[in-house]
């Protein structure tokens, strides 16, 4: 548990916060831009959680190691807004809890890295 040693709660949690925004905001929107474009059907929800697993990695802020303080933020915000999407759907699929779950990870992960490596450079 070393890891844990380099995750910022309070910076993970305001990453979580704006993740669940914006998966709440793209889940409750999904009906119309369906309704809109009904092609956006099959990649809105998929899209949705890339960009909020980002944004959370993003929001999430860079303490030590930045591709663990991403990936925290992402699957902490999938962990806050899954209650509210086992409630609405009536079931648990495992293997898609898993994967989204899994893609939080790595999506967090990266965007934390590149995020920090991009836009929190030492000044020249």
């Amino acid at each position: 548990m070393r890891w844990l040693a380099s995750v910022d709660p309070p910076a993970v949690l305001r990453g979580a916060s704006s993740g669940f925004t914006v998966l709440v905001i793209g889940g409750l929107a999904a009906p119309v831009v369906v309704g809109i474009v009904p092609a956006a059907g099959m990649v809105w929800l998929p899209l949705v959680a890339v960009v909020a697993f980002v944004v959370a990695a993003a929001r999430g802020g860079s303490h030590r190691v930045p591709a663990v303080q991403g990936a925290t933020a992402a699957l902490t915000a999938y962990l806050l807004v899954l209650p509210l999407v086992v409630f609405v759907t009536r079931s648990v699929d495992l293997v898609q809890i898993a994967t989204t779950a899994s893609t939080a990870v790595l999506v967090g992960a990266g965007a934390g890295y590149v995020h920090v490596a991009w836009f929190r450079r030492a000044p020249r």
